[in-house]
């Protein structure tokens, strides 16, 4: 190809720092600075291992994790509204497309059965099948008709994409998931281990879940104890993608969940907001049973404040 730089270089000319400085990039987005994030695609490491005409998901045994800017761009057919334009999807499951219709379709050609890296992140496409109990509504709307947490124009019919959660942290900056301060490329901070729970430890939740919805325990009734007194965090009890198991997204955390004395490590729905776990889980350092026919008590100086 008769180019006048290697291909990134070429895409950086104009999308790179000193693009606003030229007179062909002047309205350009600095995507080179927003790769060089803690979190962010690969691209200026491993675009030189990308082949032309390669075909994704690459199935190649031992075939090196690698990302370019032409692995999710077709420079010639992309534009604006519209940057999957031009590329061929992947569903899973071993489903090709011409042309990739969804965005979670070209998400698919890397973070699935086949990708090049699905050995470090798994197959995230198996987490949003819609055979699942539970899942955030990415392929298809989701199958809780009970979610009372909801914002502004979310309903239990929306759907989400992938971008919605992953991409550039600077909300002012170029849009996409590029990079990000916040691991695996996540617009907002999600705090997953033990801590005080706040606006800002679980601020990706809550730009679509009402935070006072949440502690005032409209879909949950131990929420607040859970989140709040307990310090747990959501991804300890909650996939962020779907749970092939259980309902209401409900994925634990086995280095703080598991078996209580008598074997048990169960969720069962039960009656609407009042699920029943039946398991054992570290709390503030100690082991805490949830066994069958038991009440749970949670209390401040001496003040009873739930039961379930």
């Amino acid at each position: 190809m008769l180019l006048s730089q290697s291909k990134e270089e070429l895409c950086f000319s104009c999308h790179g720092p000193s693009a606003k400085n030229s007179s062909i990039g002047k309205n350009s987005a600095d995507i080179y600075s927003v790769l060089m994030k803690s979190s962010s695609h690969p691209v200026i490491q491993t675009s030189h291992l990308h082949q032309s005409g390669e075909r994704l998901p690459d199935s190649a045994v031992g075939a090196q994790r690698h990302v370019s800017c032409f692995d999710c761009h077709n420079v010639h057919k992309a534009e604006k509204g519209s940057s999957i334009k031009g590329l061929k999807g992947y569903s899973g499951r071993g489903i090709r497309t011409k042309q990739a219709n969804y965005e979670y379709e070209l998400c698919y050609t890397c973070h699935s059965d086949q990708g090049t890296s699905s050995g470090a992140g798994g197959d995230v496409s198996l987490e949003f099948e819609r055979i699942n109990p539970s899942f955030h509504p990415v392929e298809t709307f989701g199958k809780n008709s009970f979610v009372p947490s909801l914002r502004g124009n979310y309903t239990r019919s929306s759907i989400i994409t992938c971008s919605d959660c992953h991409g550039n942290d600077d909300s002012l900056g170029p849009k996409g998931p590029h990079g990000s301060r916040y691991e695996p490329i996540l617009k907002y901070r999600y705090v997953r281990t033990q801590g005080p729970e706040s606006s800002s430890s679980y601020e990706l939740c809550y730009t679509c879940h009402d935070r006072n919805s949440i502690l005032n325990d409209q879909s949950f009734k131990a929420h607040k104890i859970h989140v709040v007194y307990n310090q747990i965090s959501c991804g300890q009890c909650h996939s962020a993608h779907g749970s092939r198991f259980s309902p209401s997204l409900i994925n634990f955390a086995t280095a703080v969940v598991f078996p209580n004395s008598t074997g048990e490590i169960t969720f069962m729905p039960m009656a609407q907001g009042r699920p029943r776990c039946y398991l054992s889980c570290h709390i503030n350092g100690k082991a805490v049973e949830h066994k069958l026919n038991q009440t749970l008590t949670y209390s401040v100086n001496n003040r009873v404040l739930s039961q379930w």
